[in-house]
């Protein structure tokens, strides 16, 4: 639907960095389209209906909304082709195979360009630990609204209330609303997220961080391919797209008290930075919608401050 005022960060990142990085305008079309197009950012191929559909770095969900396994039994749409060029990870690749694609091994989430936008400099660490919630975990949609109050894990107490702060990912329509909610994430020494786009932002600028689990258990680093494991099936593939086989999550159920202090250590103990290179990723662009710059120059940053809306559904 077009006007909406908020929308979730991480959709937002794609047009914002293909147009940083082509220099082409961007404009909204539908999941459900004969136009052709390109997506990007987020899980959302398996939302696509009709028409010709570039793939650069977006994920796939299988045929149910698997949550917590590995996808599978991705359902072709009918009259639509995909054009894979990279995807954001081995098991989105895997589910495009299975329909008889030809899919190449380049991997990663364009938001792991966010740096070459923006840098991040010059931003000073305000707390010790940043806790993003997804959107199904709000009151409400709104760019301000906190955890529902059912959810006692993101109860802050009162001597940690200048530590630690709890983030959302609903933001207002428009490129500075974005990077005002990346530079939000940027403040924080350590990254707690049930957010797959909070972590990929972290991890991009190297914080330290690891996804929030809901499940019963102890924390640790859980390998992204054992079925037997509930982990959040973007995070699976995200990581292994950027080379670490295995997530690291932090274990609270909903309805307990988080040790704060504790999810700080394990982090610090557990957390190693990323080595992945973006320049395939890049190299993948598809050329006939532009060619696209290693790093965006001062003329692209332009650009972005008279994008139109961005009017995603």
């Amino acid at each position: 639907m077009r006007g909406r005022r908020f929308g979730n960060m991480g959709d937002l990142f794609g047009p914002i960095i293909v147009a940083a990085h082509t220099g082409q305008p961007v404009q909204f079309t539908p999941s459900t389209s004969l136009r052709q197009r390109l997506i990007s950012v987020g899980t959302i191929g398996q939302k696509q209906r009709l028409g010709r559909v570039d793939v650069w770095g977006a994920g796939f969900g299988g045929a149910q909304e698997s949550g917590f396994a590995v996808p599978r039994g991705f359902r072709h749409p009918h009259f639509t082709r995909f054009m894979p060029h990279a995807l954001r990870g081995p098991f989105s690749a895997a589910l495009l195979r299975e329909s008889g694609y030809a899919v190449p091994d380049v991997y990663g989430d364009p938001a792991m360009l966010l740096p070459r936008l923006w840098s991040g400099e010059g931003i000073a660490k305000r707390w010790e630990l940043g806790v993003v919630i997804h959107l199904s975990e709000i009151e409400q949609r709104s760019p301000t609204a906190g955890a529902r109050p059912d959810f006692l894990r993101y109860a802050i107490p009162e001597t940690l209330r200048g530590a630690v702060t709890v983030i959302n990912t609903v933001v207002d329509r428009g490129v500075e609303p974005v990077r005002q909610r990346v530079e939000e994430i940027l403040a924080c020494r350590r990254i707690l997220s049930t957010s797959l786009h909070a972590l990929v932002v972290a991890e991009a600028y190297g914080i330290p961080c690891a996804g929030f689990d809901i499940h019963a258990g102890k924390p640790g680093r859980f390998h992204a391919a054992d079925h037997a494991v509930p982990i959040d099936h973007r995070m699976r593939d995200f990581y292994a797209g950027v080379g670490q086989p295995e997530v690291l999550l932090y274990r609270q159920e909903r309805h307990l008290q988080t040790d704060w202090e504790d999810a700080c250590r394990f982090i610090d103990r557990h957390w190693q930075p990323l080595s992945y290179n973006a320049s395939r990723l890049l190299e993948a662009f598809p050329r006939h919608l532009g060619t696209p710059e290693a790093v965006p120059g001062q003329e692209a940053m332009r650009r972005l401050s008279t994008l139109a809306p961005l009017d995603q559904a």
